[in-house]
């Protein structure tokens, strides 16, 4: 359940985690002090609210993204681990052929780059013929 958080809206985010919180195990109290700490801020006791998070959740939370219809984040994460794979070519690279293959992927953004200050369009994908 704690993989759908990022889609609650803000403004319930507090009354889910409490929910969670009280159905959750035992042994995972640990991993969800931690989240708390980090997303969510922890209850304080002496206020009667919360601490501020590590992270806001303006910076997670995916609710009104989706909604809008935007790229999430982990989209250009995907893509950008695709496209370095696929110019590796292998799983478990030496660290020289990592680094050669990290140098080519940087030589194809820089070109990238250039193209679109020069005014001219990039093809936004490749089309096989």
């Amino acid at each position: 359940m704690v993989s759908v958080l990022p889609y609650i809206p803000i403004q319930d985010m507090e009354e889910a985690v409490d929910s969670l919180a009280e159905i959750l195990p035992e042994v995972l109290q640990p991993h969800q002090e931690w989240f708390e700490d980090n997303y969510i801020g922890r209850l304080n006791r002496r206020r009667n609210g919360r601490r501020p998070p590590i992270f806001p959740h303006e910076m997670w939370n995916l609710y009104n993204r989706v909604l809008n219809g935007e790229i999430r984040i982990k989209n250009y994460a995907k893509a950008a681990h695709r496209r370095l794979q696929a110019e590796l070519g292998m799983d478990h690279p030496s660290i020289w052929k990592f680094i050669d293959g990290l140098r080519k992927v940087q030589h194809g953004r820089d070109f990238y780059y250039e193209k679109l200050i020069a005014g001219q369009k990039y093809p936004l994908s490749l089309k096989i013929v």
